[in-house]
């Protein structure tokens, strides 16, 4: 077969990825690859055959597998199944090759660290392994150790995985409706981030700290394992060790599985609708049950995948998540559209008639049996379908309440997700209308809607006297012209002057609650002292509208 001399990655690599591509069939690919690449529809290889395409080329690809489940915007409900369960088949490596890591990266002998190591590892990945072990002071510890030379592979793959999202883009649909190059940047910037074990550190004391207080949960009912940083770094990392059992092996009664699964996903929810940082992967092999038949209690581990929101994607999920909830399919294509990037023309009232049909269809079911996993799949199936390319949170968020959702309903199976997380959505809802930050903003808003009213009957009439020149290239002339221009000028001064004083009321109304949410006495005063004057000055310009109203002769 001859080859685009263009594709920059090895070719002993390049030549490895067409032998797996054309043994397992995938004919779009290996059209693009030639010289004379002929005008094809872009197709996927069946799942089964993707995931197989993929296991076989190694463990970059079982990583963009694993990514790819979860993205439920880019691919269809039967991918998602067949990718999801992707796991890297890789021996553990031999404990003098580990050890050897090990001693590069602490530059001291182990037992200046640990007590003991055992030479056998407990789990294994593509990435790395993990062993058990404990520090000098007796404290037990989890031990993650790279696979040496595993950094060069990955950034080799990368390269090839970038000259192919380069020269899929040139193809008639796939290029047209996706940023390939940019959705390869992506994996590129999650998949490095992963190897750098200092950022997982990070994130697991940054999780710790988020759940460690919450008005939803008693203190030290949520645990994250302890991180020890001297002797962790780049390619090791040391954790406390956690004793538990799996959640579906917690030894309580039914009431105290449901108290569980409310407590598991109302962590999540927290997570998500009120820090903006949230594990990415919380499958059941991620939570532990650390408590006795009484009470709750549960950990969290392996923070390698997280996922951080910006404060206008938190805003527009939580929209999208409310309009779901409370059914109003007007919101949820307008989140839609703002979320997602589209190169093609998108017809926002198509999609709200199809976002329409398909709350229709899940609420005439009971609460308990509206399953919200299947619910957000099936909404971003309507973005995929109109080629709305979604960013990558939006599919690790819904892949963490998929995992969640799972989980809760193995506790209970009539468990009612939707009304679990409720009070979470409603609380972050809350925190966006009473923050500080959202009172100044109304104040300013305020102000220069205030501005841009009071500018509005001069912009009219120059509007009109504009018309009347003929200089908009129009020529309007109609009997009592003047006597209409003149009737319009009085009567949108005092209309303009009812708005102003109405968004007064209101603007002061808001920032007298956003005041009891304040964090200094400084800011609460200041914003108690705006809500007044905003009050009086909106009372005083509508009472003397209504009483020039009563008294006009």
């Amino acid at each position: 077969m001859a080859l685009r001399p263009s594709l920059p990655f090895v070719s002993r690599r390049q030549t490895e990825i067409i032998e797996v591509v054309a043994r397992n069939g995938w004919g779009y690919f290996r059209n693009q690859l030639s010289l004379n690449p002929k005008p094809e529809e872009f197709e996927l290889p069946l799942p089964g055959v993707l995931r197989q395409i993929l296991i076989e080329l190694g463990p970059t690809f079982i990583k963009l597998g694993q990514l790819l489940s979860t993205r439920p915007d880019l691919v269809g409900p039967e991918y998602i199944i067949a990718l999801e369960t992707l796991q890297s088949d890789v021996p553990a490596l031999p404990w003098h090759e580990a050890e050897r890591v090990l001693l590069a990266e602490l530059e001291q002998p182990i037992g200046h660290y640990f007590a003991y190591v055992e030479s056998s590892a407990i789990a294994a990945g593509s990435l790395g392994q993990v062993h058990r072990g404990r520090l000098r002071d007796g404290t037990p510890v989890a031990i993650k150790i790279q696979r040496p030379g595993i950094r060069h592979i990955i950034e080799k793959d990368l390269e090839g995985l970038r000259a192919i999202a380069e020269l899929l883009s040139r193809g008639a649909n796939i290029g047209q409706a996706y940023d390939l190059i940019g959705l390869v940047e992506e994996f590129r910037n999650s998949l490095l981030a992963e190897l750098d074990f200092r950022r997982e550190a990070r994130n697991t004391q940054q999780l710790s700290d988020n759940l460690a207080d919450s008005p939803l949960w008693e203190k030290d009912q949520v645990v994250v394992p302890t991180v020890h940083p001297e002797c962790s770094s780049e390619r090791v990392l040391v954790l406390e060790w956690i004793e538990g059992v799996k959640l579906s092996d917690a030894p309580l009664s039914t009431q105290g599985k449901q108290e569980l699964a409310t407590l598991v996903t109302q962590v999540m929810m927290q997570q998500m609708f009120l820090n903006r940082f949230f594990h990415a992967d919380p499958h059941p092999g991620n939570f532990l049950y650390i408590g006795d038949n009484k009470r709750p209690r549960i950990a969290m581990l392996d923070c390698g995948m997280v996922a951080i929101l910006d404060p206008r994607t938190q805003r527009i999920i939580t929209d999208l998540v409310v309009g779901i909830v409370y059914e109003q399919p007007r919101q949820v294509a307008q989140a839609v559209r703002e979320l997602g990037y589209a190169r093609l023309e998108v017809d926002i009232r198509a999609l709200e008639a199809e976002f329409d049909r398909l709350l229709r269809r899940f609420y005439t079911r009971p609460l308990e049996a509206i399953n919200l996993t299947e619910l957000l799949n099936e909404a971003l199936r309507i973005p995929r379908e109109n080629q709305i390319q979604m960013p990558g949170s939006i599919g690790l968020f819904v892949k963490a309440i998929a995992n969640v959702e799972g989980i809760a309903r193995k506790l209970d199976p009539q468990f009612a997700f939707v009304e679990a997380a409720r009070p979470v959505v409603e609380r972050s809802l809350q925190r966006r209308i009473l923050s500080p930050q959202t009172g100044t903003d109304v104040a300013r808003s305020s102000l220069y809607l205030s501005q841009l009213l009071l500018d509005f009957p001069q912009r009219l009439d120059v509007l009109l006297d504009r018309l009347e020149r003929s200089e908009l290239g129009l020529n309007w002339r109609w009997r009592g012209q003047e006597e209409f221009q003149s009737t319009i000028r009085r009567s949108m001064r005092p209309l303009t002057l009812a708005i102003v004083g109405f968004g007064c009321l209101i603007a002061g109304a808001v920032l007298v609650m956003a005041s009891g949410g304040a964090t200094t006495a400084l800011s609460a005063r200041a914003l108690f002292l705006w809500s007044q004057a905003l009050l009086i000055g909106g009372s005083a310009i509508n009472i003397w509208l209504v009483l020039k109203l009563l008294f006009r002769t």
